[in-house]
């Protein structure tokens, strides 16, 4: 997710703090007929690591460690916590569902309008940290 002093950029890109909602080709999450979003439906994708990111979501500089990185230099790896990676209450609205042993959804855990599901996205804000090492 692309730095702003410190923090991730908070909005609705795949190279920030949210999901992409509206566009059936890249939505990260689907809206029921009335605007909500539910669980089980998609949600932000998130890795255990860093290091199993697609190449393009890993910033160049890190090519030391990943020769395979071509992201931008503008956008961090970040982690939540320090817990195992699995299938995880994370608030009283949020879950991360583990997809594969290197992907995983920060989605709903309950139903949620679309600008609640991104504003408790958002809410995470400073429970993220740079994790380059």
């Amino acid at each position: 997710m692309t730095v702003v002093e410190g923090k991730p950029v908070v909005g609705d890109s795949a190279r920030s703090l949210g999901v992409r909602i509206g566009d059936a080709s890249t939505d990260d999450i689907r809206l029921d007929d009335f605007g909500n979003v539910h669980p089980g439906t998609g949600g932000m994708s998130v890795a255990p690591s860093w290091r199993d990111l697609e190449s393009h979501r890993i910033p160049k500089r890190l090519s030391t460690a990943a020769i395979y990185a071509t992201g931008s230099n503008h956008d961090a790896c970040w982690r939540m916590g320090d817990g195992e990676f699995c299938d995880a209450v994370i608030n009283s609205v949020l879950r991360l569902t583990v997809t594969d042993p290197i992907h995983g959804v920060v989605g709903p855990e309950v139903c949620l309008s679309k600008e609640q599901f991104r504003s408790a996205l958002a809410d995470t804000l400073d429970q993220w940290s740079i994790d380059e090492s």
